[in-house]
């Protein structure tokens, strides 16, 4: 049941998340005029919107107007649903577990706005990031909110462990993009790939935010060496990695501390 609830939620989230990709990089505003059609504009009635379900009913096709619908709708509203579901796999069903689960919906919106924009909205950017930084008061079920400010001195070390990494990892990317930019002469890390490095740190920690850096790079070189010469946005292999990362983490940690025990 907790897993069928964790599906269902995600997919609505994932409904969300296509208001968010398509609205913010137009600049519009995500909440008004209601969810319409791009092509004829009549407003969408309520059962038009549910997740998944509404495009495959409508046979990924507008209801008046019958122009096609982007199968990118469904695919972020089943994908957004087994992030969910998989995080509840590993984490149970609570606090922790949302949270997490909303700081990779994001990532998985800034993904796919890197894709088709080749630019990051900095609102979903610094928002993951905030998510991530106080992770800890989540992961430990927010108790000190409830018993007392007295008992905040026990999240202190680990908000500033959060804080720490990922100033290590932003600062870490800052200095690598100015590198690569004096030996290239280009812009080769921007500005969200910093900041998307900073998350990392504070969601994963160290060392599996090393782990997760170099996954992210081996899943973009396949893609690097066949773009001849075009961009290849980074963002989504960094998140990618991020993924693969905090969900396998035990394996990995048992992996590192076998090499470097």
């Amino acid at each position: 049941m907790e897993l069928l609830f964790a599906l269902f939620l995600g997919l609505a989230i994932g409904s969300f998340l296509n208001v968010l990709i398509v609205r913010i990089p137009k600049g519009e505003n995500i909440a008004f005029p209601p969810s319409h059609c791009p092509k004829c504009d009549n407003a969408l009635k309520w059962w038009h919107n549910i997740p998944l379900l509404s495009w495959i009913f409508l046979q990924g096709k507008c209801a008046y107007c019958k122009s096609p619908i982007s199968r990118l709708y469904p695919v972020v509203e089943l994908l957004t649903g087994l992030v969910f579901m998989t995080l509840a796999m590993k984490l149970g069903v609570g606090v922790e577990w949302f949270v997490t689960g909303l700081i990779f919906s994001l990532l998985l919106a800034l993904s796919i706005i890197d894709f088709k924009y080749y630019a990051v909205p900095d609102s979903l950017n610094f928002t993951a990031l905030a998510l991530a930084l106080l992770m800890p008061i989540f992961t430990f079920g927010g108790d000190w909110m409830t018993d007392g400010v007295k008992d905040f001195s026990l999240y202190q070390d680990a908000l500033l462990e959060s804080f720490k990494n990922a100033a290590i990892m932003g600062s870490s990317f800052f200095l690598l993009g100015l590198a690569v930019k004096f030996l290239i002469k280009k812009d080769a890390l921007g500005e969200a790939d910093i900041i998307i490095a900073a998350t990392m740190g504070a969601l994963l920690g160290f060392p599996l935010v090393l782990i997760a850096i170099y996954v992210s790079a081996l899943l973009a070189i396949v893609p690097a060496l066949f773009a001849r010469g075009h961009m290849v946005p980074f963002v989504p292999f960094l998140a990618l990695g991020t993924w693969i990362v905090y969900i396998f983490s035990d394996t990995f940690l048992k992996w590192w501390n076998m090499l470097y025990a």
